[in-house]
C-alpha cells in the first residue's frame, strides 16, 4: 500500500466575478505562482502533483491552473485524470501504488470536495464546518501517522494582500445538519425506532410512508413511498415493491451506475394489467420516469431541490391508464408506488422525500421537518445501506422551507 508521509491539500486560487468564466481571476494566477516557492520553500520536495481534471461536470480549469506554476518549476507532471467528483478514485489509486510511500503529494482542488478528501486519506479530527466560500489561503497538510491514519494540521498561506491566520473550526453549538455528519441516527430515536409502512422486502429500498387515503390517486387502493439505493435497484425489486414510478435524484454524470434504471418486462411483471386491449399504435409502460441531479455538497441550485419536489407530486399523482386514455393518450403508464433513489439511498434521496412529505401532509401540523427527516434518515440507516445526510444538502433544504410560500403553489403546499 502506498501511504505517503506528507498530503498537502489546498484550494484553488481566487476566481473572477463572471461565474462562467473557468479560468483564475488575475489575482489568482498572482497566487498560483507565488505557491510556486511558498510550497516548496515551507513543506520541502514535493514528489508528486494532483489538480482535479477538467470534463463532464467538472469543468473548471482553475486546480490545474493553480498547480502549473508549481509544476513547472520543478519540472514534475500534473496527475490531472480524476474529475472533481471523483476524488475516491484519486485516493484509492494513490494507496494502491508503492511509489507514493513515504512521498509527499501536493493536490490542488475545488473547496467543497477538501473535507470529503481528508476524510478519505483517513485523516483524524477533521472539521465538519464547510469550507468558506472566500478563503483561498489555507493548505491542510496531513500528516502520516503510521497506522492508516492522518493528522490535520491547517496552514494559513499569509501570502498576499488581504491573507488572514484564520482556519476552519467547528462552532462549540451544532447545527441540526451539522449533528447528522456524526451521530448514529439510531440515537435519535433510541429504542422508538420508526418501522417501515407496508410489508415490502427491504434489500433495495426502505418504504418509508404510506399514501393517506384521502390522497391516493383514482384507480389505487393504496400507495406508498420508498426511499432506495440506485446500485441495488432491479427488475425483482421494482417488481416486489409494486413500483410505478422512479425519481432519481443522482448527481447528474455520464456514469452508468448514476443513470441506469431498471425497466420491468411486461412478459414477466403481471402487476398491473390494462383494464382494455391496446390498439396497434398503442403502448404500455410499467415505470414512468424522472431526473433531477443534486450533488453530496452545498453548491445545489435551490431550485432543483424544488422541481424534484414537484416533480415527486407529478408521478405519485399520475391519472389510472382510463383516465389516460379518456384524455387521448396513446402511451400510457401504470399507477403504483414510487421510489425516490440516489446512488446509496441517503442523502439526497432522503431529503428530497422529507422535503415532500412534509410540504405535502405536515406543513400544517405541529410535525417539524427536522422530525421528518429524522424518521426516514433512521428508517434508511436501520433497514438497508445508507450514508449520512451531507450538510450541504440539509442547508438546501432548510434554504426551500424559508422560501416555501413563493416556491411551492397547490396541491404540493397543504390547503
Amino acid at each position: 500500500m502506498g501511504y505517503p508521509k506528507e498530503i498537502l491539500i489546498f484550494r484553488h486560487a481566487e476566481k473572477p466575478a463572471d461565474s462562467k468564466n473557468e479560468n483564475l481571476s488575475t489575482k489568482g494566477y498572482e497566487r498560483a505562482a507565488a505557491l510556486a516557492y511558498y510550497l516548496p520553500d515551507a513543506f520541502g520536495t514535493i514528489d508528486h502533483l494532483f489538480a482535479a481534471g477538467v470534463g463532464i461536470k467538472s469543468p473548471s480549469k482553475r486546480p490545474i491552473e493553480t498547480i502549473t506554476p508549481l509544476a513547472t518549476r520543478l519540472d514534475k507532471k500534473i496527475h490531472e485524470k480524476f474529475l472533481k467528483y471523483e476524488y475516491k478514485d484519486m485516493v484509492t489509486h494513490i494507496f494502491k501504488d508503492e511509489k507514493y510511500t513515504d512521498s509527499v503529494i501536493a493536490i490542488a482542488w475545488q473547496h467543497t470536495d477538501i473535507e470529503d478528501i481528508a476524510n478519505t486519506f483517513g485523516t483524524q479530527d477533521v472539521p465538519t464546518t464547510p469550507w468558506p466560500g472566500d478563503c483561498f489561503d489555507l493548505v491542510w497538510k496531513l500528516t502520516y501517522n503510521g497506522d492508516k491514519t492522518y493528522t490535520l494540521d491547517q496552514i494559513p498561506q499569509l501570502l498576499m494582500y488581504g491573507d488572514t491566520d484564520d482556519i476552519i473550526v467547528d462552532p462549540v453549538t451544532k447545527t441540526f445538519c451539522q449533528e447528522l455528519q456524526t451521530i448514529d441516527p439510531r440515537v435519535l430515536f433510541s429504542s422508538h425506532m420508526p418501522t417501515p409502512a407496508g410489508n415490502f422486502p427491504n434489500q433495495a429500498m426502505t418504504c418509508v410512508f404510506q399514501v393517506p387515503k384521502v390522497n391516493v390517486p383514482e384507480g389505487l387502493e393504496e400507495q406508498f413511498i420508498f426511499v432506495g439505493a440506485s446500485f441495488l435497484l432491479s427488475e425483482t425489486a421494482i417488481i416486489n415493491n409494486q413500483i410505478a414510478a422512479v425519481l432519481n435524484v443522482a448527481t447528474e454524470v455520464n456514469d452508468a451506475k448514476d443513470l441506469q434504471i431498471p425497466f420491468s418486462d411486461p412478459q414477466v411483471d403481471k402487476r398491473a394489467a390494462l383494464p382494455f386491449e391496446l390498439a396497434a399504435n398503442e403502448t404500455y409502460y410499467l415505470n414512468q420516469l424522472n431526473k433531477v441531479g443534486l450533488t453530496d455538497d452545498n453548491e445545489n441550485d435551490m431550485m432543483s431541490l424544488v422541481a424534484a419536489v414537484l416533480e415527486a407530486e407529478q408521478l405519485l399523482n399520475a391519472p389510472s391508464p382510463t383516465q389516460q386514455k379518456a384524455a387521448g393518450a396513446v402511451d400510457f403508464y401504470a399507477q403504483g408506488n414510487l421510489v425516490i433513489h440516489s446512488h446509496e439511498g441517503g442523502s439526497r434521496a432522503v431529503t428530497v422525500t422529507a422535503l415532500y412529505l412534509y410540504y405535502k401532509y405536515y406543513i400544517q401540523t405541529d410535525v417539524s421537518f427536522v422530525d421528518v427527516y429524522k424518521s426516514i434518515i433512521c428508517l434508511r440507516w436501520n433497514k438497508t445501506i445508507n450514508n449520512h445526510p451531507t450538510q450541504g444538502i440539509c442547508e438546501n433544504a432548510y434554504k426551500v422551507l424559508n422560501t416555501f410560500e413563493a416556491l411551492f403553489p397547490k396541491p404540493v403546499r397543504k390547503a
